[in-house]
């Protein structure tokens, strides 16, 4: 039997969306682009790995894998990736980007580098190659050492922007990444309990576990992430799944598939809503609220059946 969820949770759900008052077309994608950059050790190396593979698992079981590139060893280039990122100039003004850098990177007090094989992937780059996406909402997660040096730089309208350190002086190797990525897989990352991680509560989750191990460790800590841009709460970066059984008949999975597109729905609806009439806006959600309360009835009544069975 596959535990759906409790009409408790369900209305949970419900009224964190009402809370939110935050919007979504049925067409819009999210893009994911993954740039592993040099470790420099074979420790880094290891956990960088470890890293980008939970990363690209969430990614993948999220958007879809067709929608999700990765840019690892030989192929983590400077120019094959912008020409990755230019490519996305052609998506619609609904769909989404979320760039990934999982690496070291370096600050002399003028540029930021990225630190890549060959020539490295510099603020400048990242600013032109975001600055050409026209869409709903963008997100740049850099874990690497000195990243905060972008935060100025790359602050913009419909762009959140998550680093590991606060400024380019903070250059010792992080440990947020590894929170960070780790999140997305941990139930406990999920503080409002709807079954998904967004990058607000995986950013969070992550600067609390940093600051517990400096603590433990009785160290002076070196790195501080910060996060700037609005609505990082509404961007989703993983679905949890309670259990990872399949559904045990082709009418729950039908159902459960249709949940999580209304979810997604509700999600993009809420990225949109400054573009759209109020009334427009809550009519929309209140039809995919009431979608979504009906097609949670049915997954209980089928799961009710299924343990009386």
């Amino acid at each position: 039997m596959v535990g759906a969820a409790s009409l408790e949770d369900h209305l949970r759900r419900l009224v964190c969306c009402c809370l939110l008052l935050l919007p979504i077309t049925a067409a819009a994608e999210l893009h994911v682009v993954i740039v592993q950059g040099l470790a420099g050790h074979q420790d880094y190396g290891d956990a960088f790995d470890r890293q980008v593979a939970q990363l690209t698992r969430s990614a993948r079981a999220l958007t879809g894998a067709e929608r999700v590139r990765v840019f690892a060893a030989e192929e983590a280039r400077r120019e094959p990736v912008l020409r990755h990122l230019e490519s996305l100039q052609q998506l619609g003004g609904d769909d989404r980007v979320a760039l990934f850098l999982v690496g070291h990177g370096s600050y002399d007090g003028v540029e930021y580098k990225f630190n890549l094989p060959g020539p490295d992937l510099t603020g400048a780059d990242l600013k032109a190659a975001l600055a050409g996406l026209n869409i709903g909402a963008q997100l740049l997660v850099n874990t690497s050492s000195a990243s905060g040096a972008l935060l100025e730089s790359l602050q913009s309208e419909g762009r959140i922007v998550i680093t590991a350190t606060r400024s380019g002086g903070e250059r010792h190797a992080t440990r947020f990444g590894e929170y960070f990525f780790a999140a997305l897989g941990d139930s406990a990352a999920d503080i409002n309990k709807n079954g998904t991680i967004s990058a607000q509560e995986a950013f969070d989750y992550a600067e609390r576990q940093v600051a517990d191990w400096f603590e433990v460790e009785g160290r002076l800590a070196t790195e501080h992430a910060k996060l700037v841009g609005e609505r990082a709460a509404q961007f989703t970066l993983a679905r949890l799944s309670p259990d990872s059984t399949a559904p045990d008949s082709p009418e729950l999975a039908r159902l459960m598939k249709e949940r999580d597109a209304i979810d997604d729905g509700i999600q993009t609806l809420q990225l949109q809503r400054d573009s759209m009439e109020s009334r427009d806006y809550f009519d929309q959600l209140e039809r995919l609220m009431l979608d979504l309360a009906l097609v949670q009835e049915q997954i209980d009544a089928l799961d009710r059946d299924d343990a009386n069975d």
